[in-house]
């Protein structure tokens, strides 16, 4: 597993502790770890950017990720081709969303990932169809 992975999980688990801590006596909703977290790069891990997996909702998707990602059907609903996972809830997507806004990056083949991790317990998962059929490179 690539250290920038690794870290990237740390710092989530170190965030949900701190919420944890400080909203204890609030009584008010937290943050729960999410289910994977992943490291989208240019492919020798000079430029980066992280995302985990969450609801699309609120999501501001780059145009061009949001037209490939419309081909497997509505954001925010099953996809036509894997019934059992949401279009744009996976750690890549929000990953690759991430990076292609911050560098301005126009081209799906420039966009590698880190392993698809879950934070909680360090386990390395493979992508799903989804973001197989999204992103070339996966």
């Amino acid at each position: 597993m690539h250290s920038k992975i690794r870290k990237y999980c740390q710092h989530i688990n170190k965030a949900h502790i701190e919420i944890l801590r400080c909203n204890r006596q609030k009584k008010v909703w937290y943050w729960d770890l999410p289910a994977m977290a992943s490291v989208c790069h240019d492919g020798k891990y000079g430029r980066c950017k992280n995302g985990y997996a969450h609801p699309p909702k609120g999501t501001k998707w780059n145009d061009i990720l949001r037209r490939k990602m419309l081909r497997l059907g509505n954001i925010g609903e099953h996809s036509k081709i894997g019934k059992k996972y949401i279009i744009g809830n996976c750690a890549e997507q929000h990953a690759g969303n991430n990076y292609m806004n911050s560098y301005k990056e126009k081209n799906m083949e420039n966009l590698y990932f880190s392993e698809a991790v879950r934070p909680r317990t360090m386990e390395v998962f493979p992508p799903c169809d989804n973001c197989k059929s999204i992103f070339p490179n996966l």
